[in-house]
């Protein structure tokens, strides 16, 4: 195997650690991409939303039972947004941009390639 197949592999297994302000952000699942669903507002600004997905995923990475209970209640979730962001500057918005643009971009492309095996398929699977 070459060298960037090997590496292709291990990054879609291993993901590494994410951090937003040296805290800890939970993986992007079906689960937490759920919680944001739970959470979101059409009236959301797009930098709302970003940092909402980055509270939600700092939540999730240290006490995943409150997360979800926060997320059912929708107006002390964004209070506690709103005070989770109060003291960033414009370095950290554009961080928090780049990053979740980061993490959404990757879960959005697929990481598969079909190999043919050569071996014949049966009909209906081809």
């Amino acid at each position: 195997m070459s060298e960037d197949l090997i590496q292709e592999l291990d990054d879609a297994f291993v993901k590494p650690e994410r951090l937003f302000n040296k805290q800890k952000l939970a993986p992007y699942t079906e689960g937490s991409r759920l919680l944001m669903l739970q959470v979101r507002d059409e009236a959301d600004s797009p930098i709302f939303f970003i940092y909402a997905f980055l509270y939600i995923h700092i939540m999730l990475a240290k006490d995943r039972k409150a997360a979800i209970k926060l997320a059912w209640d929708k107006d002390s979730f964004r209070e506690k947004v709103m005070e989770w962001s109060e003291t960033f500057l414009d370095a950290d918005r554009d961080c928090a941009s780049l990053l979740v643009s980061q993490i959404l971009t990757e879960a959005n492309n697929s990481k598969v390639n079909i190999i043919p095996s050569g071996v014949g398929q049966p009909p209906g699977n081809e």
